[in-house]
């Protein structure tokens, strides 16, 4: 059996390490290993990816060269590394292919490099990897011309993960009136997010809908600035951060709505979740939001917009009809198109495209 490691050197890395573990855990007849850096993140998904019965490997990034002795003494056959931002992953591309195994590298944002320097970097480790995989077509548009080689096109999928308790009690240890309309949001707090959009959406649809919760789970860089925003604008009792959180599935049985306002995205997992789950979506019309839930979606605003954001929220509120409808639509794409089994299985056929894992020669 070929021994595949999934990689990523990011310390924060958050959707992208459960990306990783949805695939290790669809992916069979290969025996696959997670690796990660050992930080508090890094260190959680580890936890998660033994618990889930795969075998993992903590990478210290300071000292890249025992990673590639680990490559070649546990006979690695193949390393597939993902990245989030272009200048992620370059340094474990080079020491997998220096210990003579064969690189695969994920994309799962557009590429965003501007400076010269990185450009010409990223260029240069193209030079290493066998296969480029996008997790979107707006991914892969985003990349193209960046360097040698095409990109093959797998969009993330996941396996729906059910409400570990009653939708009653999640409100009710959120201190959540029956009547509370509970306006999720699942994202990390970055600027990439946009939160602040959503912040300033908010007096505009409290007006309407005094009992509108809006619910941000999700940790990040910006943290303490969404923290003063809300308090600076008076919105600490409607609007609650939860930080991270691991029941996403019991948050999504009590929302009416999840909402994504990014500025840009590859492909989201949280959406994709919110699809399975049967939860209205609105999110912004960028990338893989595109991708997710179709043209046609009515529940899709232009990035930065907080009126139509707004807007797009009271609609959602007040027609219940309207997404009723968009909820089963997106629910059916995601069926038809976003499941684990399937991306694992398009993951596997690249991989077998390369000789040395398929055992044809070239």
């Amino acid at each position: 059996m070929k021994r595949i490691v999934l990689a990523t050197d990011s310390a924060q890395p958050s959707g992208m390490g459960e990306h990783m573990l949805t695939l290790g855990a669809a992916l069979s007849g290969f025996d696959i290993t997670l690796a990660c850096p050992e930080g508090e993140a890094g260190r959680a998904l580890l936890r998660k990816a033994a618990l889930a019965g795969l075998a993992i490997k903590a990478i210290d990034l300071d000292r890249l060269d025992r990673f590639g002795t680990w490559i070649r003494a546990a006979a690695i056959d193949l390393v597939h590394v993902h990245a989030g931002i272009g200048w992620e992953g370059h340094d474990l591309v080079r020491v997998a292919k220096a210990a003579g195994v064969p690189v695969v590298r994920t994309e799962h944002l557009p590429y965003l490099l501007t400076s010269p320097v990185q450009q010409a970097q990223y260029r240069a480790m193209l030079m290493s990897v066998d296969r480029r995989i996008a997790v979107s077509d707006a991914v892969a548009a985003s990349h193209e011309g960046t360097g040698p080689g095409r990109h093959y096109v797998v969009r993330n999928g996941l396996s729906p993960r059910l409400p570990s308790r009653p939708a009653e009690e999640t409100r009710q240890r959120l201190g959540l009136a029956p009547t509370d309309t509970v306006l999720l949001s699942v994202a990390r707090l970055t600027p990439q997010k946009d939160h602040m959009a959503l912040i300033d959406a908010a007096p505009r649809v409290l007006a309407r809908h005094k009992g509108a919760k809006f619910i941000f789970v999700g940790s990040g860089s910006e943290a303490e600035a969404v923290g003063a925003a809300i308090a600076a604008r008076g919105l600490g009792d409607s609007i609650r951060l939860l930080g991270h959180r691991d029941d996403v599935p019991d948050l999504l049985a009590i929302a009416n709505l999840f909402i994504l306002p990014s500025r840009f995205e590859g492909l989201s997992l949280a959406l994709l979740e919110a699809m399975a789950a049967g939860v209205p979506a609105l999110a912004t019309a960028v990338g893989g939001n595109l991708e997710a839930l179709g043209q046609s979606h009515p529940l899709q605003v232009p990035p930065g917009d907080s009126d139509a954001l707004a807007g797009a929220i009271l609609r959602a509120i007040e027609d219940k009809a309207l997404a009723s409808a968009a909820a089963r639509g997106a629910q059916a794409r995601f069926q038809a198109g976003f499941a684990a089994d399937r991306m694992a299985a398009e993951t596997a056929a690249i991989y077998l495209s390369l000789p040395s894992i398929s055992g044809t020669r070239p």
